[in-house]
């Protein structure tokens, strides 16, 4: 078959410039992805109130959840779309793709009407406060409204970068950022539409992100049936070793929102000062761990064409150079965050009598979490390997792991040390979970020392 020119063969060159090209594109769509959250933060805090910032900041757990499962499911797509391109199955990648969509796009739809009836429930099991509880109801009833858009991008993004090409999904994410502020500017600050404001640039700019990743794809799908003389657009083989692929790392991001939806009914019950700084505080930390799973993304899909292409020295190299980029990446943020936490936790709130309480609240969750990322690197960049190289028992027992100690701890530690011993938490859970996955991928390494 010709070569597709968007397409990217990860499994030929230099591993650090081909992991280079291949992974920096992906930490700016990361980036970017963030910035319109963190555009709905800075906006909130400033312009609408602090009910409204723990508002957003109380939804996202809950925004996680969803996302957990479109992502993982777009993962289960990537790997399988990256293995058969690496084995040079382009029959098999191309019925991947319409197995994918057929699938789980009538799905989101169904989840979407689910959640309507359902999360009234949500808000209750999350302790939301009398004062903050009808932001929090507007919020995430808009946020729902736009599920299939959010499973259609990342469907069609994993499809894209499952086929070595990270530079598009970029571009659509610049496009969506700049869009999403552009109509923040409009909606809330000029049109003064609050909470609901927040919530619809949200939604649009996810479909116009969603939109324009399925012209895509479809351009994607058109050049490969061009050159098949049978074309397959469905096939339950293809489905479950997606689902086979998909459901652990569904179940990771799953797993870890639940075990953050319980942490945040604990910091809930601490009041609207303490959730309005972990609200600012925790986006900052998001921005950090989302760039280390941007990393982990790309080693799998790095990992997954060499698994493929049977380049078993050629995975291994990768994996050390994803971990020392993020390592270095790490070191980086923990030497910014140590000595300005403080300025950057004040851009995202207004001047108001809590100020100085709310930036001390967040404070006190980076200072006791951001220690422990190059920890978290280590842990992070095992999962992508293990996922590229299709050890999902081996990865999803890591990240369950994770959660466990959330779960089983949380109470404890706050009962113990206070909203201190909540912060606590995060390294504690991460200090286990980094043991198992980093374990697991020498004992996967031992299969392949001799190839």
């Amino acid at each position: 078959m010709k070569k597709l020119s968007d397409a990217a063969d990860l499994t030929t060159g230099s591993p650090a410039k081909v992991i280079a090209m291949y992974t920096f594109p992906m930490l700016g769509s990361m980036f970017f992805q963030q910035a319109y959250n963190l555009a709905d933060s800075w906006i909130a805090g400033n312009f609408v109130g602090a009910d409204a910032l723990a508002a957003v900041g109380t939804c996202y757990p809950v925004t996680v959840f969803y996302i957990a499962i479109a992502s993982g499911l777009s993962m289960g797509t990537s790997i399988f779309c990256s293995q058969n391109f690496g084995a040079h199955k382009y029959q098999d990648v191309a019925c991947g793709m319409t197995t994918a969509l057929f699938s789980f796009i009538p799905f989101s739809i169904v989840l979407t009407c689910i959640s309507y009836l359902f999360y009234p429930y949500m808000l209750s099991w999350l302790s939301v406060p009398a004062e903050a509880y009808e932001p929090t109801s507007i919020y995430l009833r808009i946020y729902i409204a736009g599920l299939p858009f959010l499973f259609l991008y990342n469907i069609c993004n994993g499809i894209i970068s499952g086929l070595g090409n990270s530079r598009t999904p970029l571009l659509f994410l610049i496009f969506s950022s700049i869009f999403n502020l552009t109509l923040d500017f409009f909606l809330v600050i000029l049109l003064d539409f609050g909470i609901v404001g927040i919530s619809m640039t949200t939604l649009l700019a996810q479909a116009a992100s969603a939109i324009a990743a399925c012209i895509v794809t479809y351009r994607f799908l058109k050049r490969m049936h061009r050159e098949q003389t049978e074309v397959r657009w469905y096939s339950k083989s293809a489905l479950r070793e997606i689902l086979s692929l998909g459901i652990p790392s569904v179940c990771q991001h799953v797993f870890m929102s639940a075990g953050q939806l319980f942490l945040q009914s604990i910091i809930n019950s601490y009041g609207m000062v303490v959730m309005a700084g972990y609200s600012v505080a925790f986006r900052i930390n998001g921005i950090v761990i989302n760039s280390l799973m941007a990393i982990s993304n790309a080693l799998s899909g790095y990992m997954a064409q060499n698994m493929g292409a049977k380049k078993f020295r050629r995975m291994h190299q990768g994996y050390g150079i994803c971990l020392l980029i993020s390592c270095i990446f790490s070191a980086a943020v923990i030497a910014a965050l140590m000595f300005g936490d403080a300025a950057l936790l004040s851009v995202f709130l207004e001047d108001s009598p809590d100020k100085a309480k709310i930036i001390e609240a967040g404070q006190g969750f980076l200072r006791i979490v951001a220690p422990f990322y190059l920890l978290v690197s280590l842990k992070i960049v095992s999962d992508g390997a293990l996922r590229g190289m299709g050890a999902m028992t081996l990865f999803m027992l890591a990240t369950l792991s994770d959660v466990v100690v959330r779960i089983l701890f949380g109470r404890f530690f706050s009962d113990q040390w206070g909203i201190s011993g909540v912060w606590m938490i995060w390294p504690a859970a991460w200090l286990v979970g980094t043991a198992i996955s980093f374990g697991a991928y020498l004992v996967k390494c031992r299969k392949f020392k001799r190839k």
